[in-house]
């Protein structure tokens, strides 16, 4: 089983020239056992539009074996009306619903597991303790989209309203490329950005999405596998070892 990452510049992984900023799938390996390869196709502003377009998708597939677990996240680029090469309409019989529909249904071809994931919050406060709903009805559609198509979804988009909301406006900034001038040598000017994340930004994102990943065999069993493999207290026996050498190290 490889687990298999599709989306944008939220879910990519960064190197050194882009830190602190970090995708998080980059904290993902955290939270699963050993022996599970992630094949990371999430690049910086891709749609799914894009994705399909430059081929992408198609390399996902041609990586694709089956019972490997994919995971579809967009929606940040799909929302930008003024540009022609990524916009997709959310309405019910929209392009961006029709993309997820191709997307699971090449991947069901492939007796591989899709899940869909709606978009990190953007961390947009208007007051104190309330962020700004900035997605519009794209989260709405891949939850539909999901159970049109009878597929698992993880709602990322509220699961971080509430993180956020709860930590609060001013706390919020360190998980976020929000940051004053002086701090990293990679942003000498500072970076005022509270759609990508950082390092703890990441981390949470991968927290909330495990939590979810370890109980989805509950109500779809062909993911036990998947759920298993997730390393969180309350389904890791006491006799179950982490090498951590070989979490650290590997590639």
């Amino acid at each position: 089983m490889k687990l298999i990452c599709m989306g944008d510049s939220i879910m990519q992984y960064n190197t050194w020239k882009t830190y602190p900023q970090t995708g998080w799938v980059q904290m993902l390996d955290r939270f699963l056992l050993p022996g599970i390869q992630i094949l990371n196709f999430a690049r910086n502003g891709r749609s799914t539009k894009s994705f399909i377009n430059e081929g992408r998708f198609e390399k996902v597939l041609i990586n694709t074996e089956p019972k490997d677990i994919v995971l579809i996240q967009f929606a940040h680029n799909d929302e930008k009306k003024q540009d022609e090469s990524r916009y997709t309409d959310c309405c019910e019989n929209g392009e961006f619903r029709k993309n997820l529909e191709f997307f699971v249904k090449k991947i069901k071809e492939k007796k591989a597991l899709p899940i869909l994931l709606t978009p990190v919050v953007r961390r947009n406060f208007i007051s104190q303790t309330e962020i700004e709903n900035t997605h519009g009805d794209y989260p709405l559609a891949i939850i539909e989209t999901a159970k049109k198509l009878n597929v698992p979804f993880v709602d990322i988009t509220s699961l971080s309203k509430k993180y956020f909301e709860d930590i609060g406006d001013e706390k919020s900034k360190s998980f976020f490329m929000n940051f004053e001038k002086g701090i990293y040598s990679n942003y000498h000017d500072g970076k005022n950005d509270n759609s990508h994340l950082r390092p703890d930004g990441a981390f949470c994102i991968s927290l909330l999405a495990a939590e979810s990943f370890c109980s989805m065999y509950l109500e779809w069993p062909e993911y036990e596998e998947f759920s298993k493999s997730i390393v969180l207290n309350e389904n890791i026996n006491n006799d179950v070892e982490i090498d951590d050498e070989y979490l650290m190290w590997r590639s």
